[in-house]
């Protein structure tokens, strides 16, 4: 199954998040500030999907963009986001929905585009 580097903004959406993703059948990698993502990338560990927070704004959220894209080239990345997308390039959901997430989550690793909602 497919490997998701989860960054959420928070102890409580990050193990919410996880939880929902392992029921799915992810396996997931949880981070929550710029200084994990940085440090799980020069790992050797492998990742199929980025998911970054709504939880984060602005330059914070770029700047975790920028990480990802410099650990994992090519990797794609979704974004959560309450209004407008902030990453540059990223595919983005502007619901919280947990079936909307998963559904989201399964068109970007088929290599499908994301703009807003999946439906």
């Amino acid at each position: 199954m497919a490997k998701i580097l989860s960054v959420s903004s928070s102890e409580v959406l990050n193990t919410t998040r996880q939880l929902l993703l392992e029921h799915k059948g992810f396996i997931v990698c949880p981070a929550l500030t710029l200084a994990q993502v940085e440090a799980l990338g020069k790992t050797s560990e492998k990742v199929d999907l980025a998911l970054i927070c709504h939880g984060f704004r602005g330059v914070e959220k770029r700047k975790i963009a920028h990480a990802v894209n410099h650990y994992y080239p090519g990797l794609p990345i979704l974004e959560m986001c309450f209004h407008s997308p902030e990453i540059p390039g990223a595919d983005f959901i502007l619901s919280d929905a947990p079936h909307e997430l998963i559904a989201a989550i399964g068109l970007v690793l088929e290599g499908r585009r994301v703009r807003g909602y999946t439906e």
